[in-house]
């Protein structure tokens, strides 16, 4: 067997078939080389001589990847309509520290299953998911996405589909790429370089590639656009405040005297109500006596009371990233071939949050006679029916600054293996290794030690003798740099994710039947994968407020698989039948977490005449819960909620259940005192979340059917037309996941069969009224279904077809869309059904509030014309609701960008591109993610430029 043939039998991924877009893979493409006999497709192990796949696929090849203007590769996969973003370069928070994380049709990065050649990648995350930041793009041949089912032929963590990057390991000469963009903002800079060459050696019997790059993209503030510099609101206050104790208010006697100082009417000012402090010791509500600032972060003060937190994020995460790729094969004998690889990528990015707050559950108590509290207050205190009782008092930290997590990834792997023929008819062998490794150390500064603080607020001198000044917390005093230091914390993280790897495979045709020949592949492998959170020791006392505290961590898990496919020709070259195939596939996996499981398949394709195929199937896919989801420790979350259905104003508290609701808030613990007054104003809630040891393994079936055209006219104007639709269905049974947080509060007051169990998910202080904490832990859940319909057109021709000449060059179109028809979640077995197509916000599949249009669609235009190229690409995504507010619509957005090209001469290239030539801007809604808007969904960056060269000798 030559080289060309044992490299053809083993391509995962095959060719690439972009055109103006992505591309269906259809048929096999034209090629000089006859010894090209089979290539393996993404999603079957088996080669087969037409490039063919019997579930929809996609494939976006280097030059599109080159025209997406981006240092990073997730940027134009979540553009494309079958992927719905994350966790990217735009995620503050909730983020991944500077990771890039892509799912396939909105049902979490943990269903979407990420291979490089073929092969699995080192995960960096507790829950599997692999950051893309690592693969090397400069290399990047193609990307093949199969969407749906491929459990039997992958195993776990493909339940939604398989993006498969193919790289180049056959380059050959020396190639240097760089690029830089800016936004029309002038900020968000990013710019990269890379340097790849390759040859063969020892007579031709090996060939090796490297490839070396440096990518780095430059932070945005929220506070840099207009939509989000307002965002963020947060009850908590650089100026302190001081909150109400239900079972210990001051007399309305008491606050009528304090503010009618301030010219505020008798009764305006509720006893209950919740105050800041202005710097000379005054109280302030709201509008009412603040006498603070109006800077931006201040802005909302004066009018809503609450602290705009949102302008210290960040809108875009800074990233510097160093890589270096290598490969090598080498033939052994004529029928046996080495081959191994390396990929390391270093790169540093970082999170920006608003100072530390005490909030919430984390607020302090105060001693009555603490000697910094100013007389408005010692006026409240005083009235109380206990005067000396401690009284609550929260705080946002700014003396510190903001929070800021700077994360540094290391992430390697090194694979090696041996492949080559068997002897037995065209069989061929494959055994591979790989070793990978992700190491992630994080610093984390603007901590605050509750410890300290308390013993500040505890000294009878006011902390004097323990730090220099003091700490007076009512208002933004001044605080020393040696009280600073005090109560100031840096801690220090650190994750690893380690996967070893081993597999062994076989293919190659059994017999020949009157269709054709039979072909199959077998094979086995073992993966073991194991987790380590080491987090600082003050994390681990609870005693840090500002980032979340988590508790220490090392799990491992292991799985041995075995598989088998076969490929069998059913009928040929009949009326209507030009050939018809039919796959079946078989997968037994034991994991030492949940046991044994199978994963099946059966699918086919149907070539009803030249230019007509038909393709579908049905898989069962299996995915045991990864290491995170079953063993993480309970941590501290802050989801978002649009209100509290105890709060006075809410639409519980005013619809025909009313009573009940307020009934079941007494009994939760809100007190008496304040039930029918009692605010909540923060849009986020304390909770826990983490693993269940507990859990079993989900289970998916996946149909899909469709239909691929490829016309052969002999008008010229057609000659390039072709044309896919396809179906899809996905059913996940006992799916792992969380309750939305906003969800539990609603279902616990709505009266219905399992609203104790939501109530059993939250407790409330009996002194404020506000929820402490709400347990959102890991659970097998009811159903995730959703079903929908891809569909493309590819269209190119010269302009001759038109009565012009080719000479003037040549036109190409491409489609590719999505109409979504069902997107359904139903948390416990028997409740009612969320319907959440057509929606953005609700968290209950992914952590990450994805959003889920009917429509989205991308459609790009070229014209060619000998060395250049000038390109349209138009964005589509429908309108949708919030789905915390049905009444709140956001609608359809529409983005343009400009592409173009140029090749000089034969080693050089000059590509250049606007994106968002509109400069549109995102939507504004309620249940945002973060900055306003969802930042992965809508672009946040505005207008911007990138201009790139290439060269190659």
């Amino acid at each position: 067997m030559t080289r060309k043939r044992l490299l053809a039998t083993t391509i995962i991924g095959g060719l690439a078939m972009a055109s103006a877009g992505a591309a269906v893979a259809q048929t096999a493409p034209e090629s000089d080389s006859t010894e090209i006999e089979a290539v393996v497709v993404t999603g079957s192990r088996i080669a087969r001589p037409d490039y063919v796949s019997n579930s929809p696929i996609v494939s976006v090849g280097q030059e599109q990847l080159a025209k997406s203007g981006s240092v990073t590769v997730d940027t134009l996969l979540n553009q494309m309509p079958q992927f719905v973003p994350g966790v990217s370069g735009t995620s503050n928070n909730p983020s991944n520290g500077g990771q890039a994380n892509i799912q396939l049709r909105g049902l979490g990065s943990n269903r979407t299953l990420v291979l490089m050649d073929g092969h699995r990648i080192v995960p960096s995350n507790s829950d599997g998911t692999v950051d893309v930041n690592l693969i090397p793009s400069a290399i990047i041949q193609n990307i093949e996405v199969i969407t749906g089912g491929a459990s039997a032929t992958y195993g776990s963590d493909a339940m939604a589909g398989v993006v498969n990057f193919k790289l180049n390991n056959r380059f050959s000469g020396l190639q240097v790429d760089a690029q830089y963009g800016i936004t029309d903002a002038k900020d968000g800079e990013e710019s990269s370089i890379s340097v790849t060459g390759g040859s063969n050696f020892a007579d031709d019997k090996g060939h090796a590639v490297m490839s070396l790059s440096y990518s780095q993209r430059g932070e945005i503030l929220n506070a840099a656009r207009e939509f989000s510099s307002v965002s963020g609101a947060s009850p908590t206050t650089p100026y302190g405040r001081y909150d109400s104790t239900g079972t210990n208010l001051p007399t309305q006697a008491a606050m009528n005297a304090v503010f009618a100082q301030y010219g505020a009417p008798i009764n305006t000012i509720a006893r209950n109500a919740n105050l800041g402090f202005n710097n000379d010791g005054t109280l302030f509500l709201n509008g009412t006596n603040y006498r603070g600032s109006t800077a931006i972060d201040y802005s909302t003060i004066p009018t809503t009371g609450n602290y705009n937190t949102g302008p210290l994020n960040l809108l875009q995460l800074p990233l510097t990233r160093y890589s270096a790729f290598g490969a090598m094969n080498y033939d052994i004998t004529e029928t046996v071939e080495a081959y191994g690889s390396f990929n390391f990528t270093h790169y540093d990015s970082r999170t920006i949050l608003a100072p530390s707050p005490a909030a919430a559950a984390t607020g302090f108590s105060v001693n009555y006679n603490n000697p910094f509290i100013p007389t408005d207050l010692a006026t409240l205190l005083a009235s109380r029916p206990d005067p000396t009782a401690d009284f609550l008092f929260r705080k946002r930290f700014t003396d510190l600054g903001p929070r800021i997590s700077e994360t540094t990834f290391n992430v390697f792997q090194l694979s090696t293996g041996l492949r080559g023929q068997t002897g037995f008819r065209d069989w061929t062998w494959d055994v591979f290794g790989s070793y990978g490794k992700s190491e992630q150390n994080e610093i984390q500064r603007g901590n605050v030690s509750r410890a300290a603080v308390v013993s500040l607020l505890d000294a009878a001198d006011g902390g004097v003798g323990i730090c220099d000044g003091g700490y007076n917390p009512f208002g933004l005093q001044e605080l020393s740099a040696e009280c600073a230091s005090y109560i100031g914390r840096v801690t220090k993280n650190f994750t690893g994710y380690e996967q070893r790897a081993v597999e062994l495979n076989f293919q190659g045709g059994l017999f020949d039947l009157p269709a054709g020949e039979v072909r199959a592949a077998a094979g086995t492998s073992y993966r073991s994968d194991k987790y380590t959170y080491v987090p600082d020791s003050l994390l681990s006392t609870g005693d840090v407020i500002g980032f979340n505290a988590n508790d220490p961590m090392v799990a491992s898990a292991d799985v041995y698989d075995f598989y088998g496919e076969v490929l069998v020709p059913v009928l040929k070259d009949l009326p209507f039948i030009k050939a018809l195939n039919v796959t079946g596939g078989y997968r037994f996996s034991d994991y030492n977490t949940v046991g044994s499981v199978s994963a099946y398949k059966i699918d086919g394709d149907w070539e009803v005449v030249d230019g007509v195929r038909f393709r579908g199937g049905y898989s069962r896919g299996v995915r045991a819960p990864s290491i995170g989801e079953l063993y993480s420790p309970q941590a501290q979350g802050f989801p978002q909620i649009i209100e509290d259905p105890c709060d006075h104003r809410s639409e519980a508290r005013a619809g025909g259940n009313a009573a009940a609701v307020r009934t079941l808030c007494l009994a939760q613990g809100i007190p008496q005192a304040i039930i029918d007054t009692y605010e909540y104003n923060s849009t986020q809630v304390n909770s826990l979340i983490g693993g269940n040891p507990d859990l079993t393994e989900e289970t998916a079936d996946t149909y899909s059917v469709g239909v691929v055209w490829t016309p052969r006219f002999d008008n010229p104007l057609f000659e390039r037309l072709s044309a896919s639709v396809d179906y899809y269905s996905i059913k996940i049974k006992d799916a792992i996941g969380t309750i939305d947080a906003g969800l539990a509060l609603t279902k616990c007051y709505d009266g219905g069969a399992s609203s104790s169990f939501y109530c059993g998910l939250f407790n409330r202080s009996s002194a404020t009224g506000e929820i402490q904490t709400l347990t959102l832990t890991n659970l097998n859940l009811a159903t995730y279904e959703t079903s929908g319909v891809d569909f493309q057109i590819d269209w190119g021709f010269g302009l001759g077809a038109i009565g012009l000449s080719d000479d003037y060059g040549s036109l190409s179109f491409n489609v590719v869309g999505n109409y979504l028809d069902k997107f359904d979640v139903q948390s416990l077995p028997g409740e009612p059904i969320d319907k959440l197509k057509g929606t953005i916000g609700n968290t209950s599949v992914s952590a990450v509030a994805v959003a889920k249009p009917e429509w989205k669609v991308m459609t790009s235009a070229t014209y060619s014309i000998g060395p250049a190229e000038i390109g349209v690409r138009w964005r589509f995504i429908d309108s949708m609701v919030d789905a915390a507010d049905a009444d709140e619509k956001i609608k359809s957005f529409n983005y343009f960008d400009l592409n173009g090209a140029w090749k000089v001469s034969d080693k050089v290239e000059v590509r250049a591109g606007v994106y968002n030539v509109g400069d549109k801007q995102p939507p504004i809604f309620s249940s945002n993610i973060q900055a306003n808007t969802d930042p992965s969904t809508y672009d946040v960056l505005g207008r911007r430029y990138y201009l790139a060269l290439k060269t190659r000798f």
